[in-house]
């Protein structure tokens, strides 16, 4: 077996930007809880226009949502290699049978079946392609050569 690909310490450097995309995840929503409660207070009290605190919470919004961006982009890199197993297992059984399925003559009419399904060629071989046809072609279904 070959060795991991990968750096040496692959599993240390997942677990780091799963913990700092939790943890940037977890205080963008709570800044951005406080600032949308801040927010809302604001737009509902009377204006007073000496009351400079509205920059206060569109910052806390701004960086709330920085947070939870970068948050979120730590814990994909985080989890960036189960992702591609997942998908790599999901998608690989179903790519191996479409293949088997289209090489092995029951859903390519090219596959020696001369287009009916359900039913395997049983005549002779064309001398070109290789391809088995029907016991009664006179031309060969994959590549219109003369049976002889």
């Amino acid at each position: 077996m070959t060795a991991n690909p990968g750096h040496p310490d692959q599993a240390r450097t997942r677990t780091i930007l799963r913990v700092i995309g939790f943890t940037m995840l977890a205080a963008g929503l709570v800044i951005g809880a406080k600032a949308g409660y801040g927010l809302l207070q604001e737009v509902t009290s009377p204006i007073n226009v000496d009351d400079p605190s509205g920059a206060g919470t569109i910052l806390m919004l701004g960086g709330a949502g920085f947070l939870v961006v970068f948050g979120l982009a730590f814990l994909n890199a985080g989890f960036l290699g189960a992702t591609a197993r997942y998908g790599a297992g999901e998608t690989m059984p179903v790519l191996k049978d479409s293949a088997a399925y289209l090489t092995d003559g029951q859903g390519h009419p090219d596959a020696g079946r001369g287009g009916d399904v359900g039913q395997e060629a049983t005549g002779p071989f064309c001398t070109r392609c290789g391809v088995r046809n029907d016991s009664v072609a006179r031309f060969c279904d994959a590549c219109g050569h003369a049976i002889d």
